[in-house]
């Protein structure tokens, strides 16, 4: 199976979409364990006008499914009415298998115990900032997501390692949810090095039917400046939302976006010593509309420029719209258009974009 080419890959995407499956998910159960195998393909098409050349000189027209995954989790009753949970996650790109065929990234992958005291878990998983980010971004893992190219989300919510949004080497701890709909979340990152400045973070969240809030802080353990804060929430009703997060940058937001002297895009980690690069305020806000099987989209948001970054202006604003279809309660096609504008003097970048998503 890893050796499949991207034709074939192509064709069992739309075999899955066409096919009158009511739901694609593999589970299996026992008497006090269950399991379950699912995902999602996506597929875009890209056209991007980049104002600076790149080097690899590839052409600005593409297929992309890089955010494609599958996760197998399952959970299985203890004793003292705990349960035992696992996840294990991988990324893949249907559209690009390279001469070996499909190549496979691991994302979160944890083991861990869910109960009455709450969720207790070990491993590689999401830090409560980035998950908010999650919930804050219509079109997460899909081309035109918030994090990527508009940046209107830092960097704190891409990639996996110390100081990332996918925190390795971690013990995270999430506390029941109260009648009242608040919940704390806490997380410590065990640092592999002989330094041993580890990571930690906590957050406080609360849910409604019609309102959500959120405030988070991360601090990467390392000397210097290596800490962010976040705050957000949404507003929900009559088929609408409002919603949109600020994040205040003391460090960890300028390393992580790479706009310090001594961070190093090559490093997945953030183990940067002695920062001194901060100011990088980002934020995003949006509005989402649905209407039957229309979705509606709008999102607006900058980066301020960084105090002591590599660049005098660093800083840039993002913004886009688009519209899904969703055919269903597992497939949506979507198309929309990105335009990030830079405080130098470096011409705008802009993206178009139609893709389609399949979740099983």
């Amino acid at each position: 199976m890893h050796h499949l080419k991207v034709w074939q890959w192509l064709t069992l995407f739309w075999i899955f979409t066409l096919c009158p499956f009511n739901a694609l998910a593999v589970e299996w159960k026992g008497q006090d364990w269950n399991a379950s195998l699912n995902g999602a393909l996506r597929v875009s098409y890209n056209d991007d006008s980049i104002g600076t050349s790149t080097a690899d000189n590839k052409s600005n027209k593409y297929l992309s499914g890089n955010m494609s995954h599958v996760q197998l989790t399952g959970s299985r009753m203890l004793k003292l009415g705990m349960k035992g949970i696992f996840k294990t996650e991988w990324g893949l790109d249907p559209t690009d298998t390279g001469e070996k065929g499909l190549s496979l990234k691991d994302m979160d992958q944890y083991l861990g115990l869910e109960g009455g005291f709450g969720m207790l878990r070990a491993g590689t998983m999401l830090t409560p900032y980035m998950q908010t980010g999650v919930a804050m971004d219509p079109y997460w893992r899909d081309a035109l997501e918030a994090r990527s190219f508009p940046e209107i989300q830092s960097g704190l919510h891409d990639n996996t390692g110390k100081g990332r949004g996918r925190s390795t080497n971690t013990l995270r701890y999430d506390s029941p949810m109260s009648s009242q709909g608040m919940q704390a979340q806490f997380f410590y990152g065990l640092d592999e090095t002989p330094d041993n400045n580890n990571s930690f973070g906590t957050g406080f969240s609360f849910n409604s039917q019609y309102l959500s809030l959120f405030i988070q802080w991360y601090d990467n353990g390392e000397p210097g400046k290596d800490k962010a804060y976040k705050m957000g929430g949404e507003i929900k009703g009559g088929g609408a939302s409002l919603f949109g997060q600020y994040e205040v940058d003391e460090g960890l937001i300028s390393l992580a976006d790479n706009l310090s002297p001594v961070s190093d895009p090559a490093n997945a980690d953030i183990t940067a010593k002695d920062n001194n690069t901060h100011g990088a305020d980002t934020w995003h806000t949006g509005l989402k509309y649905t209407n039957g099987k229309l979705l509606f989209i709008g999102q607006y948001g900058q980066r301020q420029d960084s105090k002591n970054g590599l660049t005098p202006k660093d800083g840039l604003t993002g913004w886009l719209a688009g519209v899904s279809i969703y055919l269903d309660n597992t497939f949506y096609l979507y198309t929309g258009y990105v335009q990030k504008d830079f405080n130098d003097d470096r011409d705008s970048d802009s993206r178009f974009s139609i893709g389609a998503t399949l979740t099983f």
